[in-house]
């Protein structure tokens, strides 16, 4: 296989993982909060839980891609490439905008298992260099 592809399939299975964990995120938040909307911010768990949980998407497709671009001696190319997988999932995690308000908490249920099986689809091509 060769390097751009890999590339391809590593970062590629990042985002979508950084994507399936946002998505966990934000149904878990949508869970925690009141039932009646406020006009004031909620503060506790619901903000918490979104901070972190954002944060740990962010650095989740960061280690992701980290440890498929294994091949990549470069820790300098390895590293950036992590690190732009980390904030391309900043670009992907908008979707749960409008799929959360289209499709509530089952679209948002979706969301995240598709994330992770393409995820998933994603890393197993890029570790066993299989063409598709």
């Amino acid at each position: 296989m060769g390097p751009i592809r890999l590339v391809g399939l590593a970062m590629g299975s990042g985002v979508a993982f950084g994507l399936a964990v946002v998505s966990a995120t934000v149904l878990g938040v949508d869970l925690l909060r009141a039932g009646a909307p406020s006009p004031a911010p909620q503060l506790g768990a619901p903000l918490y839980l979104l901070f972190f949980g954002t944060m740990a998407g962010l650095v989740l497709a960061g280690v992701v891609a980290w440890r498929l671009l294994e091949p990549i001696l470069s820790i300098y190319r390895r590293g950036g490439l992590s690190i732009v997988s980390g904030l391309a999932t900043v670009l992907a995690m908008l979707i749960c905008i409008p799929v959360h308000q289209v499709a509530g908490r089952a679209g948002l249920v979706g969301l995240g298992v598709l994330a992770a099986l393409a995820s998933l689809l994603l890393a197993r091509r890029a570790r066993t260099g299989e063409a598709g």
